[in-house]
């Protein structure tokens, strides 16, 4: 599904000019090297632009970009129509330490690299007569490295040297490029699509037709945690996996044209912060088959707590709070009047590296307004009072993780898990639950976003199951369930203690707060009868008795033994909606009395 609905994506970027057209390749240029007729260099320039100002508004140069014939992706030297890497076309070296060019090196890299550019390009543009292209082959042809070790312009541009990329014009008039798109050599790249040096017949697996099976495939980058060179998708790198007499990735049956698309499309939307995000060593992306989806995306990604700041964000935020406040009243989400298409068909893959291959986690496909109702019902599954208003799907893996590790990492199987039940509206995975459940009672630590992830666990399981939802945005004093009630006392019985005593190293939380939530009925009495003395010191005894005794009526004469995972999620809850509640009535009665 993945490299099909790639391939058709496709076609909405070339139209939308965010995707190179087969037979070329983006390229970023940070100089023009501006040729006379003779071919000699009139001048090198810079063409960098200004880029946005960083926090200490300071603008940095930024390259410009460009679409060559397509760039070689080969090992070892293999030279580029129209070449771009100054090693190639200037056949010199740069020693920072001197100041000096030169040809030599040890092992005739420059030299070589030099006359496979000479040959390759002087062979296409073999016939052509434009004044450009003719300016181009006078230089192929007079260039000389040994000879221009000292050319001024070169040490102009001598610090920039070994990372510049360079595109030619004809000098006195830069816009007469030599990859102009109705140039001679852009026209003959655009003939020549689709012709290959070997003829491999078979079916494309994608298309179904007859074509030319690409023998390999080009690589991806930008996978978090993947080699920087890139990965592959469809890769066969040991006899094990070859059939049928088949070698390489002519086992893959993907044409070359279909692997040029969907490569293309791929490595666009990863170079592109608004259909991407990283999570852990997980990439996921995301688009609408559109040639503008940027609605879509904006308003997708700040429901799971991304976006760009720089985006209409109040917008965002008020469509976002609108679809949260329909579910909540039970109506349908509206997003037609944003502009959005609500019936586009949108897709989210998530994709983990695997040594040198790129490894497919997940994929979803749906109709953008149903993906898009998932996320903000999720989002609500995990509100509580008093709270953010979303968690992001970064701060659920973070919270799965201890504090004290820099290096942990989710496993991607869980990760697509949870994304799963998000998007389809189905289970959180066991291990999400079962994960904070674990971090709380081993941190001793609950917070909004541990406290709203359990409460998602329990409320949505209950729904599917078409139970009624049981733990309620606020503190619920109906709640008649053990373990709640369990969870509520021990916020009180805490509370008691930190009135009588003051601030304290070391409270019943610390000592007693997961033995409490495992085994309440070894625990609690011993609480219980601490709290009775604590009340003598207690500022708030009375209202913190009576509070007690409500509780405990609840509960009734026995503690229960042992709770479930799902009870110490109750418990849990109860514990921190209990908090927060006697800390919003002790805060309003400190205003009081300020006043």
């Amino acid at each position: 599904m993945l490299i099909n609905a790639l391939n058709d994506y496709y076609d909405f970027l070339v139209k939308a000019g965010k995707a190179a057209k087969q037979g070329t390749s983006p390229q970023k240029i940070t100089h023009r090297i501006m040729l006379r007729n003779d071919g000699s260099i009139g001048n090198i320039n810079d063409a960098r632009k200004q880029g946005e100002p960083d926090k200490k508004g300071k603008r940095r140069l930024e390259p410009i970009d460009a679409v060559l014939p397509e760039r070689t992706q080969k090992p070892g030297i293999d030279a580029n129509i129209i070449e771009h890497r100054p090693l190639y076309i200037f056949g010199l070296n740069y020693d920072k330490s001197t100041g000096t060019f030169s040809p030599d090196d040890r092992t005739d890299k420059a030299k070589k690299s030099h006359e496979c550019f000479v040959k390759a390009n002087l062979e296409y543009t073999e016939g052509m007569t434009s004044d450009i292209v003719t300016a181009y082959r006078n230089f192929l042809k007079s260039w000389v490295p040994e000879n221009e070790t000292e050319n001024a312009e070169l040490m102009k541009i001598a610090k920039d040297y070994p990372s510049a990329y360079f595109i030619f014009c004809l000098d006195g008039h830069p816009e007469i490029t030599l990859h102009d798109e109705d140039g001679e050599i852009m026209q003959k790249v655009a003939q020549n699509v689709g012709a290959g040096d070997e003829q491999i017949d078979g079916v494309c697996a994608v298309t179904g037709k007859p074509a030319e099976i690409a023998k390999l495939h080009d690589k991806i980058k930008g996978i978090k945690g993947g080699q920087a060179s890139g990965g592959l998708i469809v890769s066969f790198n040991d006899s094990a996996f070859e059939s049928y007499g088949k070698t390489q990735s002519y086992n893959g049956s993907i044409s070359k044209n279909v692997m040029k698309r969907y490569t293309e499309a791929l490595n666009v939307l990863i170079s592109d912060p608004k259909h991407r995000i990283y999570l852990d060593d997980m990439t996921v992306v995301f688009w609408a088959m559109s040639d503008d989806d940027s609605k879509e995306t904006d308003a997708l990604m700040r429901m799971f707590g991304f976006g760009d700041e720089k985006a209409d964000a109040e917008r965002t935020d008020e469509l976002i709070e609108n679809a949260l406040k329909a579910l909540s009243e039970g109506k349908e989400i509206d997003l037609s009047t944003d502009g959005i298409d609500e019936n586009v068909t949108f897709y989210i893959a998530g994709l983990a590296p695997n040594s040198s291959r790129i490894a497919q986690k997940f994929i979803y496909r749906d109709k953008y307004g149903k993906i898009f109702e998932n996320a903000a019902r999720h989002q609500l599954d995990m509100k509580l009072e008093g709270g953010e208003r979303q968690i992001p799907i970064w701060r659920i893996l973070y919270e799965m993780k201890s504090p004290k590790s820099r290096d942990e990492k989710i496993p991607p199987p869980v990760i697509a898990a949870i994304f799963g039940a998000i998007i389809n509206n189905t289970r959180y995975p066991d291990t999400l639950l079962e994960t904070i459940v674990r971090r709380v009672k081993i941190d001793k630590s609950i917070n909004y976003a541990r406290a709203g992830i359990i409460k998602a666990c329990i409320n949505r399981n209950l729904r599917l199951n078409k139970q009624k939802e049981e733990i309620k945005v606020s503190l619920d004093k109906t709640n008649t369930n053990e373990a709640y009630l369990c969870g509520r006392l021990f916020a009180v019985l805490e509370h008691i203690q930190q009135s009588a005593l003051g601030d304290l190293n070391r409270t019943i939380k610390d000592s007693y707060f997961a033995s409490a939530c495992s085994t309440p009925s070894l625990v609690f009495p011993k609480l219980i009868m601490l709290a009775n003395h604590h009340l003598k010191k207690d500022d708030y005894a009375v209202s913190s008795n009576i509070l007690m005794d409500e509780i405990m009526d609840k509960l009734g004469t026995e503690f229960p033994s042992t709770l479930s995972l799902q009870d110490q999620g109750r418990f849990m809850i109860g514990y921190y909606q209990q908090r927060q509640d006697i800390f919003s009535k002790d805060d309003k009665e400190n205003n009081t009395n300020n006043d």
